[in-house]
Order: C-alpha cells, then structure tokens, then sequence
C-alpha cells in the first residue's frame, strides 16, 4: 500500500493545515539558523554581526529580532519568504503522507531542507551539523511507523534505498570530485530513506528530478551570463527539490 493511502480525506487536510502552519511559525528561526551557518567550509558558524560586531540577541526573544541592534543590519534572509517555503513544503509532505507517525519524519526533513537549500546556495556547503542529526530524526520516525502500521511504507526498503544512494554518490565524488561534494553523499542518504520507504520508484523519481533541474538551472544561467561553464552550482537545492516533486508525484 502507498503512502497516505486510505487515509480520510478531512484529516489529511487538518494534517496538512497544521503541517503547514508549523512551517510557517519556523520562518524567523530558520532565518536565524541559515545566518549562523552560511559561512564557507573551515570557518566557524557566525555569532556577530558582520558589519559592527554585536552579537544577536541569545533567549527567545532574540530569535525573533530581525535585525542587528548594533547597526540594524537584517540578520539572515527574510524569514517570510523561509516561512512560505517551509510552510508550502511541510502542507505538501503532509498531504501526501497524511496522518501518520512517518509525516514526523517528512515534516523534520522539509524544515531542515529550507536551510540546506539556503546555505548551499549562499556559500556552497551542506552544514553536517542539519544533516547528521536529521539521520537520527528520520530513521527513528520511521522506524516507529514501521511498528504502528506496517503496511504504510517499508523500513527495509528505505534503509536499502539509504545504502545504494550513498554508494552510488560516493563513487560519483570519486570520478568527478569537482562536480559532486562528500556533503551530497550524505544529504541523499537522508533522501534514499524517505524516498525508500515510499518505493523504489519513487527513489528513481527523485535521483532524476534533481539531475533534471540542476540541469535545467545550468542551462538557463549560461544562457543568461549568470554563469560560465567552468562554474559550478551547488546542487543540494536540486536534490531536495527533486525528491519534493517525486514525493508529490
């Protein structure tokens, strides 16, 4: 049985609904985490303001300040475009999944895909510090799924989908190390096990939508002189778009 099959329709929506409001009321703390860690690799994470030095503001309060008390310069992206993501990618996890002890999972991963995308963006890196622990999320979601309702998605099948897609990417970075990153490998890790534990179809949807639009996006900076061909775009954004259109799909 697929994912979110036989669910009703009136919860799933109220999943969706909440899922979606959750992501929205991170905007202003993801911001705040892709300021921190939008530094390049071998640099510390940020804990003042670039310009005078201050530091922002550390309890609750503090995450919700936009701007630096020192100078006023913004601290991080705009945490209403982030919440927009974040609120559009968990209302589309949970529509797909419903609800159900594996949406815990997908939801976690749509939150931390908004400051991946956005960091790898900014300074080409996918900080180990989301990404590790995003492992440990997922897989016990998961696993806790797996043992309330068997027949939702397949455990087995995630971790294997997890073991072929680091297999595959890791022996990629070692034919074209200038074109793939170690921190890819362990990014579609994280993809193999909720795109696995849907189907092996899903997985194959997704590996080839990310190569898709990464594709697409070179195309359209060299035609319009954004990018050279010997420039490199990082690709965490495309993989995690990607596995989004193939959970979707």
């Amino acid at each position: 049985m697929q994912a979110g099959s036989g669910v009703s329709e009136v919860p799933t929506v109220v999943a969706a609904v909440a899922a979606g409001a959750l992501g929205a009321l991170s905007g202003p703390v993801l911001a705040r985490l892709c300021w921190v860690l939008a530094v390049p690799g071998g640099e510390p994470r940020r804990s003042r303001c670039q310009d005078c030095g201050t530091p922002p503001p550390g309890r609750l309060p503090g995450l919700l300040c936009r701007r630096c008390t020192g100078c006023g310069r913004r601290i991080g992206p705009a945490a209403w475009w982030l919440a927009l993501l974040a609120a559009g990618a968990c209302a589309l996890c949970a529509a797909r999944i419903g609800p159900h002890p594996a949406l815990a999972a997908y939801v976690a991963a749509a939150l931390a895909s908004v400051v991946l995308a956005v960091v790898d963006a900014e300074v080409k890196r996918l900080p180990d510090v989301v990404v590790r622990p995003l492992y440990a999320v997922v897989a016990a979601s998961l696993a806790l799924a797996a043992a309330t309702d068997g027949h939702h998605g397949s455990l087995p099948r995630a971790l294997e989908a997890m073991a072929a897609l680091v297999a595959a990417f890791y022996l990629l970075v070692l034919i074209s190390p200038a074109a793939l990153g170690l921190g890819d490998v362990k990014l579609v890790g994280v993809l193999g096990l909720l795109l696995g534990w849907i189907g092996w179809t899903a997985v194959a949807a997704g590996i080839f939508l990310g190569f898709a639009t990464a594709a697409l996006a070179a195309v359209a900076l060299l035609a319009t002189g954004r990018a050279g061909r010997k420039d490199s775009i990082p690709f965490g954004p495309f993989l995690l778009l990607g596995a989004l259109l193939a959970l979707l799909l």
